[in-house]
């Protein structure tokens, strides 16, 4: 038996070695960024997922520098370290710009790790969205084989919750009026009210981000936004007609309503107990 022990650690300390001297040897190469969905809401649903084999390379580091941590699932492990399903630097992240930064300079208890180079970074950060790309909508968890029941939470705290935070945009008596009769899965509902997905009855379009662009002799000119960038925006006037600006820095002047800005914000606040008191409190809707 102690010999087996013995073999079992210089099997793993062979192993972490080997992913060691690999990060090590590795390129040191800034990760491309790729926008698969410009469209969509969140970042996580806009990023293009690395090929087959970087992914694989991520795994394999992960298992090896962040397991213990945060745990094979990525939902926390033996040693504390938060979950990475939704956290604010994951979900912000594309291709390890933002994750690669807490990695290399470190975070709280978190130590930096200088043998991981770029290009490793960007592999497993492409593991890490991998998973998360398996949820089915932003706000859910990836799948799981057995079935959940997810109404655990109290009811009248999750309607205390929605008074407070969600009042001022939703209503009970108007656009969530029967809206457990609508959307009938608990996890379906759970996530529509997470990522904002709920629509008002009848309105089959998503909400519309509006825009007013200032520009340098004092013009003003306003629409629906299409497209948004560091370095280029374009909208739809409310004539119909399409207007396109270079951007250079804070140049010209953007304002941006965005219907959804509270429910990207809460993403980041909203604790697992108050997911499940408001998804009770939906399921009361009905």
């Amino acid at each position: 038996m102690r010999n087996f022990r013995m073999r079992s650690k210089l099997y793993v300390l062979g192993m972490t070695l080997m992913v060691w001297v690999h990060a090590s040897n590795a390129q040191d190469i800034e990760p491309e960024i790729v926008i698969a969905n410009p469209n969509a809401t969140f970042l996580a649903q806009q990023r293009a997922l690395p090929p087959a084999e970087v992914i694989a390379r991520g795994e394999a580091l992960y298992q090896v520098n962040c397991r213990m941590c945060h745990g094979g699932d990525l939902r926390g492990g033996e040693q504390g370290g938060p979950n990475l399903l939704r956290s604010g630097i994951v979900l912000n992240d594309i291709a390890g710009e933002v994750i690669g930064q807490v990695i290399t300079e470190g975070v709280g208890r978190m130590p930096s790790f200088g043998n991981l180079v770029q290009n490793d970074i960007a592999a497993v950060a492409g593991f890490i969205h991998s998973i998360l790309a398996t949820a089915e909508r932003q706000g859910s968890t990836p799948p799981v084989d057995f079935d959940l029941d997810i109404l655990v939470g109290d009811a009248a705290a999750g309607e205390r919750y929605f008074n407070q935070e969600c009042s001022s945009c939703h209503s009970a008596s108007g656009d969530l009026q029967g809206i457990s009769s609508r959307i009938i899965d608990d996890y379906e509902l759970q996530n529509a009210w997470v990522g904002g997905g709920l629509r008002r009855r009848g309105d089959s379009s998503g909400p519309t981000q509006n825009v007013i662009v200032t520009l340098a002799d004092g013009g003003r000119v306003s629409g629906s936004l299409l497209r948004y960038d560091d370095f280029f925006l374009s909208l739809r006037t409310t004539t119909g007609g399409y207007r396109s600006f270079l951007r250079n820095g804070d140049s010209p002047r953007i304002e941006i309503d965005d219907p959804l800005g509270r429910h990207k914000e809460l993403l980041a606040e909203l604790t697992n107990k108050t997911i499940h008191d408001v998804t009770a409190y939906m399921e009361t809707l009905k």
